[in-house]
């Protein structure tokens, strides 16, 4: 008895270290890495730019850690098999996918911790507790929770909503970085700074946020803004859009926000720019994927059926000046293209990629209308998308890059284009990454 027990340990133990072999194997066969990822629609991370800032601060070695980790060799058949596994455990009206992220307390930025704690006063009469006064919550709020399962997707009321986690190493990463930008440019332009929060932070109550364990996104952005250069003008739109949250103001079934979410944006950028912006009923809207549209989340949910029932359209609002622009691809080719993309052959499940040629390199747009010489230079995310066609208008030219795609620096991009604006947008989630840092440190030197 005892020597089969043997023989089915050893057994095990046989099976394990092959598995564990195979999988370290496979995790070295660099020809097999992918580039591109099919299930989330989004290009995998690259092996990052080595410069002596980011092997001084670490973040050439999280780049490494970041790309190791996305570009694993058979990385989208086990995520579309661990999807397929939860996907057995049948519908649930709500549901979390993915886990396992703790926060970082946010620091309060108008905590003086320079100053010395004043002594309380024993003689002194006890400050009687004020009566809260209820807020009403926007009409759009979603109050219900639901189930918890921290560092996924939340579906509820058949709409999907990712986490958002506050890491203090990455804010103060992008924080240092944006100052440091700063210091090479501001002398020479306007530097405006905007990190759109995600759906959940704007359309969820904060029991909701407590429920799944996300950070308060809008104190996550005063913070970074409290730490920012003073000569940076910082463009935070997350007030607004709480306030508009009754409205269709982000996609149900992908993560990105809808053109009238980033309209909303654009009058918070008019104001802190000193314009004013243009009315949203003076533009033509068009209407793509009517009804059709199920977007990033709900590829990452396996096709959730809670998701597959209530389906985006997505309105698309035309410039004036012109709907004409250039781009230029990831392998270098330049393409004549629209700002709002009208011959949409493309799968509906890619209906955002209508706005601005989508993520490339590099794009600009001229608006003969305007003759001023003005230009702006926006280093976006896909956030940035739907933004860029409210400021054709503003500008005679246009300028706009991905920094993750490109090998260009802002100063010389600045001397090169003559720009006078320069915006910095990525989603919050994404600019507070050690990924993203390492990206902004090379193309903000």
């Amino acid at each position: 008895m005892k020597d089969k027990t043997r023989l089915v340990q050893a057994v095990k133990l046989i099976a394990f270290a092959s598995v564990l072999a195979a999988m370290c194997i496979l995790g070295i066969m660099w020809f097999l890495r992918p580039t591109e990822s099919v299930l989330e629609k989004r290009e995998l991370a690259k092996w990052p730019k080595f410069t002596l800032a980011s092997f001084w601060d670490g973040s050439f070695f999280s780049g490494i850690d970041a790309w190791y980790s996305d570009t694993y060799p058979a990385r989208e058949e086990m995520i579309s098999a661990q999807k397929d596994m939860e996907g057995h455990y049948g519908i649930r009206d709500t549901q979390m996918i993915g886990g396992g992220i703790v926060a970082d307390a946010i620091p309060d930025p108008n905590a003086d911790t320079s100053a010395p704690e004043t002594p309380a006063d024993p003689d002194a009469a006890p400050t009687p507790t004020p009566t809260p006064v209820p807020t009403a919550a926007p009409d759009g709020t979603i109050h219900e929770v639901g189930e918890f399962a921290a560092g996924g997707i939340y579906i509820t009321h058949n709409s999907a909503y990712g986490g958002y986690y506050f890491s203090q190493a990455g804010a103060d990463a992008y924080i240092d970085t944006m100052n440091q930008v700063y210091q090479n440019i501001g002398d020479k332009v306007n530097m405006y700074v905007m990190n759109p929060p995600i759906s959940a932070s704007v359309m969820l109550d904060e029991t909701v946020w407590n429920d799944i364990g996300c950070s308060d996104e809008g104190a996550a952005i005063d913070y970074v803004c409290s730490k920012l250069d003073p000569g940076i003008k910082t463009v935070d739109v997350y007030d607004t859009l709480r306030a508009h949250n009754a409205e269709y103001i982000y996609f149900r079934a992908d993560h990105h926000w809808t053109q009238l979410g980033a309209y909303y944006a654009y009058t918070v950028f008019c104001g802190v720019k000193g314009i004013t912006p243009h009315d949203i009923n003076d533009y033509d809207v068009r209407t793509f994927a009517e009804n059709r549209f199920l977007g990033s989340y709900y590829t990452s949910s396996n096709k959730s059926p809670e998701l597959a029932v209530n389906p985006d359209t997505v309105y698309a609002y035309t410039p004036k000046g012109t709907n004409d622009m250039e781009m230029t691809m990831q392998d270098g080719t330049h393409l004549d293209w629209e700002i709002i993309f009208d011959d949409w052959e493309y799968p509906d499940s890619e209906t955002y990629c209508i706005f601005s040629g989508a993520d490339r390199p590099f794009a600009h747009a001229h608006n003969d209308s305007i003759t001023d010489g003005s230009a702006v230079l926006v280093v976006k995310d896909s956030f940035a998308n739907a933004f860029i066609p409210w400021l054709i208008d503003h500008y005679e030219d246009v300028y706009w890059v991905d920094y993750r795609y490109t090998d260009n620096t802002v100063s010389q991009m600045v001397a090169d284009y003559g720009v006078q604006d320069v915006i910095f947008e990525a989603a919050m989630s994404l600019a507070t990454s050690m990924g993203s840092n390492s990206a902004y440190l090379s193309i903000g030197q």
